[in-house]
């Protein structure tokens, strides 16, 4: 199951408190010599190219790090808390829902102290008075993951954004015949060469009401904040518009009312399906004329395929 967000309680560890004791020397006078506590471990999110999805923390809603030992005699100090540390996707948003702070993990390696360890308390040795460890941090936090795909397929129910995935990568979706196959985003890696890929994205189907929370709703619409290019995806025989034009209308709308900023973001649209029978009359008829390249398709025949790639590549790559 695919999560992109989740709420988390995050624990750091507390410090161990200061040993108050004493040696009576030989001739009876207490010394102190009490020993320092702990510092407490903390929690720390790092990004990580190869970490589960935000699905492994479902089941894992508390995480604390480990507390600090408290001092002994002789001067002892307690042994530090081991430091917690979390991999998540790199591009995951980190928002402290106490205080609204966020952060982003931006790259692989990097890493973010979520909660800080409390420092331990002081021993009495020397004359100090001894004092207890300090409480680790307690956060309420909220994890957030966004899809880093170069390319978003968005389509109507049925319009064949699986069989394009399919043709683009090594995923090998589900093709379904019944819409909503595809029931959370898929990721696929398109292999250019050794040294070009793009990553590509399916999203699940929208239509007309799926901003009313129809279907699947809209929400993960809301990966498409780092698309370098949508591809919508049409059907020219779909039952869920009237025409090529209504549909791509239809899809552009439901972006639109997701955001007005992804429809500025470069795009194309592909229709599918060319090789089914009156599929090439239907899409003559219909003279579907947007306001962006148009792609025709079959992805049985792999007609019109190469076209559609030499496109994205020259869009996206720098050496196309």
């Amino acid at each position: 199951m695919f999560v992109d967000q989740i709420h988390i309680l995050v624990q750091a560890g507390s410090g161990g408190n200061g040993c108050e004791s004493y040696f009576r020397r030989t001739d009876k006078k207490a010394v102190p010599n009490g020993g320092d506590g702990g510092d407490g471990g903390s929690v720390i999110f790092r990004g990580d190219s190869n970490a589960p999805g935000l699905e492994s923390f479902r089941y894992r809603q508390h995480i604390i790090a480990e507390s600090g030992g408290h001092g002994s005699s002789s001067r002892k100090r307690g042994r530090n808390g081991k430091d917690l540390l979390m991999t998540v996707p790199i591009g995951t948003r980190i928002i402290d829902r106490t205080r609204n702070l966020l952060v982003r993990v931006l790259g692989a390696g990097e890493e973010v102290i979520v909660a800080q360890g409390g420092q331990g308390g002081v021993g009495n040795d020397g004359g100090k008075d001894a004092s207890l460890g300090q409480r680790g941090a307690v956060i309420d936090i909220e994890l957030k993951f966004t899809i880093p795909a170069d390319i978003f397929l968005v389509g109507l129910p049925g319009s064949g954004k699986s069989a394009l995935m399919n043709a683009f990568t090594r995923t090998a979706l589900k093709e379904g015949p019944y819409p909503f196959s595809t029931r959370s985003p898929e990721i696929g890696v398109w292999e250019i060469s050794d040294e070009d890929r793009l990553t590509l994205c399916e999203l699940p189907s929208v239509y007309e009401t799926s901003h009313e929370g129809r279907g699947l709703g809209v929400d993960f619409l809301k990966h498409l904040e780092k698309a370098r290019m949508i591809l919508y995806v049409l059907d020219p025989g779909s039952r869920f518009s009237e025409s090529l034009a209504k549909g791509f209308d239809v899809l552009r709308r439901q972006v639109e009312l997701f955001s007005r900023d992804f429809l500025e973001i470069p795009h194309a649209a592909v229709v599918t399906k060319m090789d089914q029978e009156g599929a090439q009359s239907a899409f003559r008829s219909q003279r579907f004329k947007p306001a962006c390249p148009v792609f025709c398709v079959s992805l049985k025949t792999r007609e019109g395929l190469e076209e559609l790639k030499r496109f994205i590549k020259n869009s996206l790559l720098k050496n196309a």
